[in-house]
């Protein structure tokens, strides 16, 4: 260690990074303090809370954007830090905390100081938050540069260049650098910008949600869900925006008034639809994409008296922009294009970049060695050791929530090799305890193994399916089933 005017700082390595970096997680992945009832009201330390917060009226009542909060007169809700722990919501599921990610980047800078952990209030704007995200850059890269351990790790570069910024972002965060690169001036000091898991065509998990919490488990109140749903400003700024409504007459857009017909917002659909065409021609410095694949997603919807029912599988389009249809039946071609659970994989298209597939859900993008690994490469300018996942398609499908005691099903999908598959189930309130190891087998698919599990305690649990390599993992709620629709 060296030491400076009493501060003592790691050696400068020959090969760290002397950027500044900014971390942007995704939705839900801020925690969030209610200042005027002073209590935590996401990333509590208890997993029962978010069971019970879901559960009754009064436990999602602080989430909900007042009218006030629209017109810009936030600070009621402050976010104050990323998750330091796994959290929990029906539909949108879970959400890992950022810790692996993290450490990672800590390895490649020539300080932890380097990098920022830019917390946010989820439920506002896009727009809002990338503003708030342009002057956190702004104000971070500035302070990074006056920094001690800065000048050292510049001196020994022989380019001996400024310090630049790096943007790397996890799902809705991705929409925030997109929306920050739309402001003027505000990407003038990017080097570069990873986005991994980002919907820049939205998720049609959004419409699931907003259509009175329908696919909410049986002890949430959809009515509840619902609620909160609709006040959500940076939940319909998830809103799918590509042709994803199946109808008679094939596939078409969600319009504002279909967002309405469903229980959305219709100012809050227009202001996304809007932000979407506003930033059509936008690009991001440097940008690099990753997309989780492999998993059954969402990726079309019908719209049944009012109700929305989602489909795995979108109707195939031809280059005139036709369904292309069997012409043996006449029945439209359909196409299961798979994602990562709830971004369907070309959702996340980003017109001039390059593709890159890695194998996880959702929310496990953070954890995921193949996304560290390619932010090492990023900040070090060192190619990335390992693409660990490598071209295995291998899925899970567990349920989101599961009565306490009773048996349910882990179906790994795609197998190609069933003996080298394993599995493990990990109480994440106990220190990722592993509290299974279930083994899978054939049931009715050539290409399936399914385990059946039950789990007696109460808690949020990981469930990891691996076939050799990274594990592929999804967080389930498990409680007691109480239907209490109380206030």
């Amino acid at each position: 260690m060296e030491s400076q005017g009493g501060t003592s700082y790691p050696l400068i390595r020959r090969s760290a990074c002397y950027d500044a970096v900014v971390l942007v997680p995704g939705i839900m992945g801020s925690r969030l303090y209610d200042t005027e009832n002073n209590c935590w009201v996401w990333g509590m330390e208890q997993v029962v809370q978010y069971s019970l917060r879901w559960r009754h009226r009064r436990g999602l009542r602080a989430l909900h954007v007042t009218d006030a909060e629209r017109e810009g007169r936030t600070g009621r809700i402050k976010a104050c830090g990323l998750l330091e722990a796994p959290a929990w919501a029906p539909v949108l599921r879970g959400q890992e905390p950022y810790r692996d990610l993290v450490d990672g980047l800590r390895t490649a800078v020539a300080h932890p100081d380097a990098i920022l952990e830019f917390a946010y209030d989820w439920r506002l704007s896009v727009d809002h938050n990338a503003t708030l995200l342009a002057r956190a850059a702004t104000d971070h890269l500035a302070a990074w540069r006056r920094h001690p351990a800065y000048d050292k790790a510049r001196q020994a570069d022989p380019d001996a260049r400024d310090a630049q910024l790096v943007m790397l972002a996890h799902s809705m965060g991705g929409l925030l650098c997109w929306a920050m690169a739309g402001i003027s001036g505000a990407s003038d000091d990017v080097r570069a910008t990873l986005t991994f898991g980002t919907p820049f065509q939205g998720a049609v998990k959004t419409t699931e949600m907003l259509n009175s919490g329908r696919g909410a488990p049986g002890l949430l109140s959809r009515k509840h869900v619902g609620e909160l749903a609709k006040t959500l400003p940076g939940l319909h700024d998830l809103l799918p925006t590509y042709r994803c409504m199946q109808g008679r007459d094939g596939l078409s857009a969600l319009t504002v008034s279909d967002v309405a017909a469903i229980g959305g917002d219709a100012d809050l659909s227009k202001e996304t639809f809007e932000r979407f065409r506003r930033l059509a021609d936008t690009t991001m410095v440097g940008h690099r994409r990753f997309v989780g694949t492999g998993q059954e997603t969402s990726q079309s919807l019908r719209m049944v008296d009012g109700r929305v029912l989602p489909m795995n599988y979108r109707v195939r389009l031809g280059p005139d922009g036709a369904v292309v249809t069997d012409p043996r039946t006449r029945r439209p071609i359909a196409d299961n294009h798979k994602g990562d659970g709830t971004v369907y994989r070309y959702a996340g298209d980003f017109p001039g970049t390059e593709e890159n597939t890695v194998v996880q859900q959702h929310q496990s993008l953070g954890r995921s060695k193949t996304v560290i690994d390619a932010a090492y490469g990023l900040l070090t300018h060192i190619p990335e050791r390992e693409f660990v996942l490598g071209k295995a398609e291998l899925g899970l499908v567990v349920p989101e929530f599961v009565p306490v005691g009773e048996p349910f099903d882990i179906v790994a999908t795609d197998v190609t090799e069933p003996d080298r598959v394993s599995c493990r189930v990990e109480n994440t309130g106990s220190y990722d305890e592993t509290v299974a190891r279930p083994t899978l087998y054939r049931r009715d698919h050539d290409d399936q193994v399914t385990a059946t599990v039950t789990i007696r305690q109460p808690g949020l649990y990981r469930v990891a399916v691996s076939g050799g390599a990274e594990p592929v993992t999804q967080l389930v709620m498990v409680d007691r089933l109480d239907n209490d629709d109380s206030d």
